[in-house]
């Protein structure tokens, strides 16, 4: 199994727009056939920091999702809403 984790800083303000829009990759990626689990947390007691944790069958379900529209539309999007670029976090998740 794969699990992404990806922490997102939100330029204060735009914290109501930015749920909005990624409300869209969420439920695509949800959607996807190779998802196991999908989600997007916000840190307790801070207003504009955020959490996806992903996690995918395998590496080829990450390289569907990485074509797929939504997902795309995150990638050209997403920096409208941040103060710095995202940290991603890749790992490897053996039973």
């Amino acid at each position: 199994m794969k699990v992404i984790n990806v922490e997102l800083t939100v330029k204060p303000g735009m914290q109501s727009e930015y749920e909005s829009f990624i409300n869209k990759l969420v439920q695509g990626s949800r959607a996807e056939a190779g998802n196991l689990s999908y989600n997007h947390f916000k840190k307790i007691g801070v207003d504009n920091e955020y959490e996806i944790i992903e996690h995918w069958q395998d590496a080829d379900a990450v390289a569907v999702h990485n074509e797929t529209p939504h997902f795309k539309a995150f990638l050209s999007g997403v920096g409208h809403y941040l103060t710095k670029d995202p940290v991603i976090i890749r790992m490897d998740y053996q039973e």
